[in-house]
């Protein structure tokens, strides 16, 4: 009869400690604030000892940063299937719009990488925050430069800058996105994105190639 080593049980329970504390950890920084919230109030949430949690963390900032680390490879793992895609339909154009609008339900989605790209203060650790999201932001400019890229090669669009565009593409869809979460926008984001889709879709498709 089969039975299971004591290594895959403790493998398992290591995993289930570092989750259970993963889980704790958002819970208290989404409710309290990453910079209110003390390792031990975690511990306590999790139901484990600060001798389990110092094991799998070393301190506030390493938790913060895995779970943001966690929150950008949800967002990643489905922005890498739309710009990978190749079914019917998908057009450069349609890969773009759904990017962008993938970005912005990340911005609004309340969890731990929402609070550190919209930049609010109360609710991030603002050094390990600013360094992660400036690296957020590069790997989202890249699916929109590989989608541009791939818009040219297929000769739908203009053989224009890829990465610069991209880089335009994402910086005034953030200012955008910003605004509305801010409260501070003049005009209602369902409304700005189509237009700023169209702009960029006119502005860099090849002539006579239909915008779609």
């Amino acid at each position: 009869m089969a039975t299971t080593g004591t290594g895959s049980r403790t493998g398992a329970d290591t995993a289930g400690a570092r989750q259970a504390i993963l889980e704790a950890a958002n819970r208290r920084f989404l409710r309290f604030g990453p910079r209110k919230t003390t390792m031990d109030e975690i511990a306590r949430e999790a139901g484990c000892s600060r001798t389990t949690l110092y094991a799998h963390f070393r301190n506030k900032e390493d938790l913060y940063i895995s779970l943001l680390e966690r929150d950008a490879e949800f967002f990643i793992a489905k922005a890498e299937k739309i710009v990978s895609g190749n079914a019917g339909g998908n057009s450069a154009r349609k890969k773009m719009r759904t990017v962008v609008e993938l970005t912005r339900q990340n911005y609004r989605r309340d969890n731990v990488l929402g609070h550190a790209l919209a930049g609010d203060p109360e609710m991030t650790l603002e050094t390990a925050a600013h360094a992660f999201t400036r690296d957020q932001e590069s790997r989202i400019i890249g699916l929109l430069q590989r989608v541009i890229e791939e818009g040219i090669r297929q000769k739908v669009l203009r053989r224009v800058d890829p990465e610069r565009v991209a880089y335009l593409m994402f910086h005034l869809g953030r200012v955008l996105v910003e605004r509305e979460m801010l409260d501070t926008h003049d005009y209602d984001l369902d409304e700005m994105l189509p237009l700023m889709d169209d702009v960029f879709a006119r502005g860099i498709l090849l002539p006579g190639k239909a915008a779609r």
